[in-house]
């Protein structure tokens, strides 16, 4: 007993050891802003009846935080702000109005993701975001919930400690809704994110 303890023991230090050994040669941390735009947000919808909507224009902004969990390995987190304008196409009987019209709607989102690095200058990220709807009404059905994205993209890190990627992506926001409407409409995204970030001591 006394030798599996022993064992244990030395066994938790060697990794102690080479975890903070490993840990003191990576980059560690940085930090940066976003920018996010030039793609389209549409609606789905799980069930017929209701309105749809198209998207005409958006953009994020960002505040982004990475940390080096391996050489190939790094995690992302950060917050972003994002303004759309949609066009709502009503399902309406046929004497009726059914021009579609503009509206306007923001999320507030915290991103988790995992970047994968290969071949120097490209990576792939994944993982998900909670979303929020700042308004007290919406166009659409509330976002408000987890969703999902995965992205490629190209990056640089230069030797003075500054970074610059681009990073085109998808993104299903309200995956799984905290609204409680059944059948609700979820906001589909693809765009291109733009990043610039620091190396912080």
């Amino acid at each position: 007993m006394k030798k599996i303890s022993l064992l244990i023991l030395s066994l938790t230090f060697a990794l102690l050891s080479v975890a903070q050994k490993s840990e003191d040669q990576l980059p560690k941390r940085k930090a940066g802003v976003t920018f996010s735009s030039f793609g389209s947000a549409d609606g789905l919808q799980s069930a017929k009846g209701g309105a749809s909507f198209s998207g005409k224009y958006f953009y994020s902004i960002g505040l982004n935080y990475m940390y080096s969990l391996h050489k190939w390995l790094d995690f992302e987190t950060g917050m972003e702000y994002s303004h759309y304008t949609i066009s709502i196409h009503p399902n309406l009987p046929p004497d009726m109005n059914r021009t579609p019209y503009d509206e306007q709607f923001s999320l507030i989102s915290i991103p988790v993701s995992l970047r994968v690095n290969f071949l120097k200058y490209c990576f792939v990220n994944g993982g998900f975001e909670l979303d929020f709807d700042p308004a007290f009404s919406s166009p659409i059905d509330s976002q408000d919930g987890i969703g999902s994205l995965l992205g490629v993209g190209l990056k640089y890190d230069s030797k003075f400690g500054v970074s610059a990627f681009v990073n085109p992506y998808f993104k299903i926001h309200s995956l799984i809704s905290l609204s409680g409407i059944e059948n609700h409409q979820r906001l589909f995204e693809s765009g291109y994110r733009f990043g610039i970030m620091y190396k912080l001591k």
